[in-house]
């Protein structure tokens, strides 16, 4: 993961109202799930496929509340420009 980068997206963000509480908890999420899911994130965002399969093994493991899945989904903006599709209208478009 591109910490310092990814840390100034996220900083610029103007959907992010609490910079530092909120920024600094996105980074703890995102560093999480490279650690428990043994994944570079950098990887997963390159590979849709890759990063469907991130977001529900995220879902499985925290169904509840989705934090991990929004830093994750944040960082797929960072790389990407743009947002990954919500999982229902990506298994619609490109899953059997």
């Amino acid at each position: 993961m591109k910490e310092e980068q990814f840390q100034r997206f996220l900083e610029q963000d103007k959907s992010i109202t609490s910079k530092v509480k909120a920024v600094n908890s996105r980074m703890t999420r995102a560093r999480k799930v490279e650690s428990e899911f043994r994944v570079d994130l950098d990887d997963v965002v390159r590979d849709d496929e890759k990063m469907y399969q991130l977001l529900k093994s995220l879902h499985q493991y925290d169904p509840k509340t989705g934090n991990l899945q929004n830093a994750v989904r944040k960082y797929y903006l960072f790389a990407n420009g743009k947002e990954f599709p919500s999982m229902v209208t990506f298994e619609k478009r490109f899953r059997p």
